[in-house]
C-alpha cells in the first residue's frame, strides 16, 4: 500500500508492507485529511513501513530521551545507535531508521506495532513542521476558529487560557473549530495571510472541561470515567476524532485567510475586558511572542537528522509585518467567557 501525505509544499510517501497495515491504520486515520487520491507529487520523503516483529537484531545503543512531556503518552525513550550514515532509534514499540542528514538522504524506515501509533504520528508531524519551517512557512503556537473562509487565532503562553477561550467561542455558537495546536502561515500575495490548520491530540485541563459541563460529560462517558474525581490541574489526552465529534466540527485542512488574533489572559473572578492592540510596534511584538520554532523545542531527541534552516522562515516572518494592520488583534483579560461576535463588535 502506497500513500501520499501532502501538506503545503511537503509530500511524505508511505510504502506500507501488507503485514504492517493493521498497525499503521491509526496513523492513516489521523492523517487521512491530508492523504490524497489525486495527482501524485515527487515525494519530499519516502517512509517504508514494516512490522516490528520483522526486526531480528538485538537492541543496542546509548539511551536517549526522544521526548519528555507532561502527557505520559507523549513521553518516549529509546536506544540510539549509528550504522554508517544511518541512525537507529529503538524502544519496545518502534524502530526508526533515519539518515544522518535528511537534506541529502530522504529515505526513512520504520518498524511498528499497534502500540507505536502515537510515536509515529509525532515523528511525522515533527518531520513536516521542520521541513515547512526550512521552506519559509511561519508556524504560530495557536488554536483557531473559522467561519466563511476566515480564521481567528487564539494564542498566548502556557496557562493564558487558549483552550478555555476556544471552547467558549465554540459554545457561544456561530464559529467552527479549525486548529487546536498550530497554524502554518504564509502571505497570500494579495495583502493577506493564508493559514493552514495542523491536527493534534487535544490535551485539555480538567478545570477547563468543568467550565463546559456538556463537553465534560462526553469526555467522562467516552474517554475518562474517573474525570469527576480528578483535580482541576490534571489534564486529559483526548482522541482527535472523538474530540472533533464532541464539539461538532471535523478537522478541515483547506487553507483559510487569517482575519485576526485573540490574545487571552485568564483572570478568574474578573469581568471580561476587551482591548485592541494598536501601533505597529505593539502588533509586531505580539506576533513574535506566539511564533513557534521547532528548534526551541529542546525536549525532542530525534531532531538530529533535520535541523531547520531558518533563512526563509525569517524572510517570511518579516514579510508578515506590513500585513498586520489588516488583522484584528485583540486582548481578552478576565473571566474568558467569549462571545466572539460580541467581542468583534466591541473592538470595532
Amino acid at each position: 500500500m502506497n500513500l501520499q501525505l501532502q501538506f503545503i509544499g511537503t509530500t511524505v510517501e508511505f510504502r506500507v508492507d501488507a503485514a504492517a497495515r493493521q498497525a499503521f491504520e491509526p496513523v492513516r486515520r489521523f492523517f487521512r485529511h491530508l492523504l490524497t487520491d489525486g495527482p501524485r507529487r515527487e515525494p519530499t520523503y519516502r517512509i517504508s513501513v514494516r512490522p516490528l516483529e520483522s526486526v531480528r537484531e538485538a537492541p543496542e545503543g546509548e539511551p536517549v530521551v526522544v521526548r519528555r512531556s507532561s502527557a505520559p503518552e507523549f513521553t518516549f525513550d529509546a536506544l540510539l545507535s549509528r550504522r554508517g550514515d544511518r541512525l537507529v532509534y529503538r524502544n519496545d514499540k518502534t524502530v526508526l531508521n533515519v539518515p544522518v542528514d535528511a537534506a541529502a538522504d530522504r529515505d526513512f524506515e520504520i518498524a511498528i506495532c499497534e502500540a507505536s501509533a502515537i510515536q509515529i504520528i509525532d515523528f511525522v508531524r515533527d518531520l513536516v513542521i521542520r521541513t515547512e519551517e526550512t521552506a519559509g512557512t511561519v508556524v504560530l503556537h495557536a488554536s483557531a476558529v473559522r467561519r466563511d473562509g476566515e480564521v481567528y487565532a487564539v494564542a498566548g503562553p502556557k496557562g493564558a487560557g487558549k483552550t478555555t477561550t476556544l471552547l467558549s467561542v465554540l459554545e457561544h455558537g456561530g464559529w467552527d473549530y479549525f486548529s487546536g495546536d498550530k497554524l502554518f502561515c504564509r502571505p497570500d500575495g494579495d495583502g493577506g495571510i493564508t493559514v493552514h490548520a495542523w491536527r493534534d491530540y487535544p490535551y485539555v485541563g480538567v478545570g477547563t472541561l468543568r467550565r463546559h459541563p456538556e463537553l465534560a460529560r462526553k469526555v467522562q462517558d467516552g474517554a475518562d470515567p474517573a474525570l469527576g474525581e480528578r483535580a482541576d490541574r490534571h489534564k486529559v489526552l483526548l482522541d482527535p476524532d472523538a474530540f472533533e465529534s464532541w464539539i461538532g466540527a471535523e478537522f478541515d485542512p483547506a487553507p483559510h485567510r487569517l482575519a485576526g488574533i485573540l490574545l487571552p489572559r485568564v483572570v478568574p473572578g474578573e469581568p471580561l475586558r476587551v482591548s485592541t492592540v494598536t501601533g505597529p510596534g505593539a502588533r509586531w511584538s505580539a506576533l513574535n511572542t506566539i511564533v513557534d520554532r521547532s528548534v526551541d523545542t529542546t525536549f525532542f531527541g530525534w531532531q538530529h537528522y533535520l535541523v531547520p534552516d531558518y533563512r526563509e522562515f525569517y524572510a517570511t516572518l518579516s514579510a508578515l509585518r506590513p500585513l498586520l494592520p489588516g488583522l484584528h488583534m485583540i486582548r481578552l483579560t478576565g473571566t474568558l467567557d467569549v462571545d466572539l461576535d460580541a467581542v468583534l463588535k466591541d473592538a470595532s
